[in-house]
């Protein structure tokens, strides 16, 4: 028995052929290697291996033989050499020299005179051995062969290098004078490019059990018969039919790739279809497939399709389901325009509106592509054109009105279903019970006090509810998650009561406080005034974290409404009942400026206790518009305690107050009537302030600026200026109120009566012409 294999370099032809004979159990024969070993040797030599005469005398002279599927040369062997650069850059030109050939065909055919075997190379199906049982011809493309040959690693060529020498050398045997590189008209063609060496393999042993011919039957065939094979192949031929383009047919599935399934139709050569026309369920080699035989003398074999035969099929029964008004199964494939392409099978498309894909409103529509579904068929024709349109939604709600009224007829109220959190809305969430909805409200999501429903439940959460309602007439159900345990209400009184203090964890932060849960079912609600006796909380974040453990006070309770007021201050002393004697009147303490006010400035006494200093209350004598102007934050300083009110939670300071009052003094240094020179420290419009000597601020009104009725202050006011030293006399001292009020005019009238009294006194103005009259005139004109 012979199995010949011919094709060009690359396409595995050795390794393929090596393999067949080892599952065969039969001898392996290289054509090749019996050329490349006369090639190493004639490189040996010193023969011109253009001389065809003296090179085939040379050959003539070589011992050649093959043992255990190896080559060896005049009793060396030489197998893992033979694909060395030096070889493979001459062995086409020797194989080229016609009588070189005969010599190497003669031996070859000499050693299957004995021996079944399986032989490969360049011919073998042409010349060599014409009438071989089985032939084929293996092929790839031409980067394949490179890429192969490189992977292999006996050259030292770069790919391309490798790749050149390929079309190098397929040229000059495509053009050899005889045993040219050519496609015998029998063989089994098998294209290898995509195919592994086991599926090749496959297909070569699947083509020769399909003639019947096993190694088992061959081995009885020569002991026990010789008519079996021929009676086999009659059998065969009888069954045998021409295959016509358009037929539908049954081929055999002999490999399958990541790309193609091949399959074998009775052909020459296999049919190859690509994986996509299956839909992802693939056949398995040896499974029988129907297809529509496109083309039997394809450019590559024979053109087969799976789509096709599904589509004649596909067809008949699309009519039926539209006449009798049944669904049928499509995959969603991708987005069209106002709606979505299917594919139900074969080269069949058919168009879904987007209106009708879905039963609720199609929101996110890329979520439908590659969904397997049943659709009804709304149309099949349109202008006696196939025009396929479906409809999903129809049948989807067939699916779900039985669904539900299962579910009513099935379910009573205190049942637990299984159900999938759909959507959210303001006062609970939808829950997903098989195409239709129940509803859990936030009311029956927890004992305690629910918020948000997101809290208790995530959207495609799976859980178990109880039916608290059922109403078939509105189809309306109603869930609950909190019925799974008894109401903790209850007992409420039975283990808590006002002023206890108890233990909770934060579950929730607000602007306004915290939530705090007791237990399961139980919250209650920390107002962020009872956070602290002293601090001022600005975000409850400050005081607490949501999971802490905290302790606090029960403050009230309304059962029905389901509250708790809790407070955290209310566990610790209150600084505020003791701040009297803490801090006492007129004892002096040491602060920080923490704020500055208009009015004044805080003052930190210690964590949480701040005292108010008034802007009055900063100096005895100077005049404080703004405490900015006399402080910074962060600023220390000791001030006098004024007063403490526990109840209001203030605490008076003063600055001032750790000094003498300048102003007890400054009334038992002067009084009404008293003279003195000061400066002047500012002009107003309605008089003009003057400090003392002792610091006292005085004013001087614009009254009494001017001893002349008849000078306007305006004009007055002008032989004046900040800075100025000017005599006055005390017209008035308040020290209660810290004020003293200053007169020019009655200095000058003082210091005019002076000048009087010192010239009626003098010994020389005796007889004067100056007299009392005159003295009582002056006053009347002032």
């Amino acid at each position: 028995m012979i199995i010949a294999m011919d094709g060009p370099a690359g396409t595995g032809k050795s390794t393929i052929a090596s393999l067949i004979a080892k599952k065969l159990k039969i001898t392996y024969l290289n054509s090749g290697s019996f050329y490349r070993a006369l090639t190493m040797a004639l490189n040996s030599s010193d023969i011109d291996i253009s001389d065809s005469e003296k090179v085939l005398e040379f050959c003539k002279k070589q011992k050649l033989e093959y043992k255990n599927s190896r080559l060896v040369l005049n009793g060396v062997d030489v197998e893992d050499h033979l694909h060395d650069d030096a070889v493979s850059e001459k062995v086409a030109q020797v194989s080229s020299i016609v009588p070189v050939r005969h010599l190497v065909n003669e031996k070859m055919q000499e050693i299957t005179k004995s021996l079944d075997i399986v032989c490969e190379g360049r011919d073998m199906t042409t010349v060599v051995f014409p009438d071989a049982q089985y032939k084929f011809y293996l092929d790839a493309s031409v980067d394949v062969q490179a890429q192969r040959r490189f992977d292999q690693g006996v050259s030292n060529m770069t790919l391309e290098e490798v790749k050149a020498a390929i079309i190098k050398r397929d040229e000059i045997d495509r053009n050899k004078a005889e045993g040219a590189l050519k496609r015998a008209p029998d063989a089994f063609y098998i294209d290898t490019s995509n195919l592994t060496i086991e599926q090749v393999c496959a297909i070569i042993l699947s083509k020769i059990q399909n003639k019947g011919f096993t190694m088992e039957q061959m081995e009885v065939e020569k002991e026990e018969t010789k008519n079996s094979i021929q009676t086999q192949l009659e059998e065969s031929l009888k069954s045998f039919m021409p295959l016509e383009d358009g037929q539908l047919v049954d081929g055999t599935v002999i490999a399958v790739t990541d790309e193609l399934v091949f399959i074998d139709i009775g052909a020459k050569s296999e049919g190859k279809i690509p994986v996509q026309e299956f839909a992802g369920k693939l056949p398995k080699p040896g499974d029988v497939v129907s297809c529509v035989l496109v083309k039997l003398n394809g450019r590559n074999g024979p053109e087969v399709s799976f789509t096709k035969a599904q589509s004649k099929q596909l067809w008949k029964d699309l009519r039926k389901a539209a006449d009798e008004k049944t669904p049928i199964e499509g995959t969603i494939e991708k987005e069209v325009k106002g709606g979505f392409e299917v594919n139900l099978g074969g080269d069949i498309r058919a168009f879904l509106p987007i209106s009708q894909s879905d039963s609720s409103k199609v929101e996110e529509p890329k979520k439908l592509i590659g969904t397997v579904s049943k659709f009804y068929i709304e149309r099949l024709y349109s202008d006696n054109k196939a025009n396929v349109v479906v409809n999903r939604r129809k049948y989807l709600e067939e699916i779900i009105n039985k669904a539900r009224d299962d579910f009513f007829a099935n379910t009573q109220v205190g049942d637990t279903v299984k159900g999938t959190v759909k959507s959210f809305t303001s006062f609970g969430a939808f829950i997903d019970l098989g195409g239709f909805d129940g509803l859990l409200h936030i009311n029956d999501m927890s004992w305690g006090h629910v918020t948000r429903p997101k809290d208790f439940v995530k959207k495609g959460q799976e859980i178990e509810l109880k039916v608290i309602a059922l109403n078939p007439e509105d189809k309306r159900i109603n869930l609950s998650l909190k019925h799974f345990t008894e109401d903790p209400w209850v007992h409420f009184e039975d283990k808590y009561h006002v002023n206890d203090v108890v233990e909770g964890t934060v579950t929730k932060l607000t602007d306004f406080g915290a939530f705090i849960a007791l237990e399961e079912g139980i919250e209650g609600l920390a107002h962020i005034s009872e956070f602290s006796w002293t601090k001022k909380v600005n975000k409850a974040s400050d005081m607490v974290q949501i999971g802490d453990k905290v302790k606090c006070m029960v403050l009230g309770y309304d059962i029905q409404a389901g509250r708790v007021s809790l407070g955290l201050k209310q566990v610790t002393p209150n600084p505020w009942d003791t701040i009297s004697e803490k801090y006492a009147v007129d004892s002096v303490v040491h602060g920080k400026v923490v704020k500055i006010t208009n009015a004044g400035a805080f003052i930190q006494l210690e964590e949480g206790i701040d005292g108010f200093l008034h802007s009055e209350d900063i100096s005895w004598t100077k005049k404080v518009k703004h405490p900015g102007s006399e402080f910074a934050v962060d600023q220390e300083l000791d001030v006098k305690i004024l007063d403490v009110n526990p109840e209001q939670h203030r605490i008076t300071v003063g600055l001032k107050q750790l000094t003498d009052n300048p102003w007890v003094a400054f009334a038992d240094k002067y009084h009404v009537g008293s003279t003195l020179e000061g400066e002047i420290t500012s002009i107003t419009d309605f008089g003009v302030f003057v400090r003392a000597p002792e610091g006292i601020e005085g004013l001087v009104n614009k009254a009494n600026l001017s001893d002349d009725k008849d000078v306007p202050f305006e004009e007055a006011v002008e032989k004046y200026k900040v800075g100025d030293k000017v005599n006055v006399y005390v017209v008035d001292i308040n020290v209660e109120r810290e004020k003293v009020a200053f007169s020019v005019k009655d200095f000058k009238k003082a210091q005019a009566r002076k000048e009087i009294n010192q010239y009626i006194s003098s010994e020389d103005n005796v007889g004067g012409a100056y007299t009392l009259g005159d003295m009582l005139n002056d006053q009347k004109n002032n």
